[in-house]
């Protein structure tokens, strides 16, 4: 009877770090999520599940072309992933369906041949003006401009908004990827 209870009390015990440690790598270190909608084709896919990681956004700058994850500022229950374009301090453009950083073209590899960066009425970057990112904020944006609600609507978003980085698609398994970029620029 005592090992019994012996090995049921190892078992309580384990079970309670399990979860103790499951709390402190989701709360602080990592969140698992799931891709809704086409905003970031062709990168992510609509019900990809990807792994994003809390800690480097809140002890290191982010970088241009980083896949971030925050809560949609229309609708903050709503998590969105999207792509840092602009930098704080840096000035954008948006002319002809391409993007300017500091009056020079951005090159970017990732979007689909073809792609234009277009803009509507309503949105907070206006065609051909130019839009002065403030310290400590970014321009996000989608891959898939045509289907994408981001800083073309809503404007720079402040880093405090952001929540993790986007690190490794792990689902389906077919479609596995690290996100991680290496050619920042």
């Amino acid at each position: 009877m005592k090992k019994l209870l012996n090995i049921l009390l190892e078992f309580v015990e384990l079970t309670i770090i399990g979860a103790l440690v499951f709390v402190i790598v989701y709360v602080f270190i990592g969140q698992l999520l799931q891709v809704s909608g086409s905003s970031m084709e062709p990168t992510l896919h609509d019900g990809e599940q990807l792994i994003a990681e809390k800690l480097t956004v809140n002890i290191t700058t982010l970088n241009r072309s980083d896949i971030v994850i925050f809560n949609d500022p229309t609708d903050p229950t709503k998590l969105v992933v999207k792509r840092v374009i602009g930098l704080p301090g840096e000035t954008i453009r948006i002319t002809n369906g391409f993007v300017y950083i500091n009056n020079s073209l951005l090159e970017e590899p990732y979007l689909n041949a073809g792609t234009y960066t277009n803009l509507k009425h309503n949105h907070t970057l206006k065609e051909n003006e130019e839009y002065k990112i403030g310290e400590d904020s970014y321009i996000l944006l989608g891959d898939n401009r045509d289907h994408s609600r981001d800083s073309r609507e809503w404007g720079a978003l402040h880093k405090s908004s952001i929540m993790g980085k986007a690190m490794i698609i792990y689902y389906p398994f077919k479609d596995f990827k690290i996100l991680i970029n290496s050619n920042n620029k």
